[in-house]
């Protein structure tokens, strides 16, 4: 009398491991699709940028400049070097604006004679109209001419904004 085997045959074994291997499949993928089908696609960033290489800021205030923002969130950068002409130190300050000073940063340097600096400033800010984005820099009446070297300005526009003091 032969016994009915306990241990599954391999075939057996095989069979069952690919079809619970495409059950899973099948549920991950039904999950995605689920999963796609409610959620919102992220917009990609809009990225709208300006530079200018050497600008003279000779007066007081240096060449501004001002931009119009559609409504939304951003997240936006400016960067320059800053060089001093001159054979005596300068107290430089540059801003970056949104809204008319809704949301602002401000860097102070001292820029050493004949010396340069870097400054760097960052501000986000959620236009809830088209709204203003001004950025200068400024130096005490008389003082020797700043070359303001590689300046660049960056909007981007985002999905969403978390702006939380910490």
């Amino acid at each position: 009398m032969t016994m009915p085997s306990t241990v599954p045959s391999r075939r057996a074994g095989r069979l069952r491991l690919t079809a619970l291997a495409a059950a899973v499949a099948a549920v991950a993928t039904g999950a995605l699709l689920a999963g796609n089908a409610t959620s919102a696609e992220a917009v990609p960033p809009e990225v709208i940028s300006r530079w200018n290489n050497e600008l003279i800021h000779s007066g007081s205030l240096s060449p501004g400049f001002n931009q119009f923002l559609a409504t939304g969130p951003y997240t936006i950068t400016a960067k320059l070097t800053a060089v001093n002409t001159g054979s005596a130190a300068i107290d430089y300050t540059c801003l970056i604006s949104a809204a008319g000073g809704a949301d602002t940063d401000r860097t102070d340097v001292t820029l050493p004679a004949n010396g340069k600096v870097s400054v760097f400033l960052n501000v986000v800010h959620n236009y809830t109209s088209t709204g203003l984005l001004s950025f200068g820099c400024t130096k005490p009446g008389g003082t020797a001419q700043v070359r303001m070297q590689q300046v660049k300005i960056t909007a981007v526009k985002v999905n969403s904004l978390d702006n939380q003091q910490f």
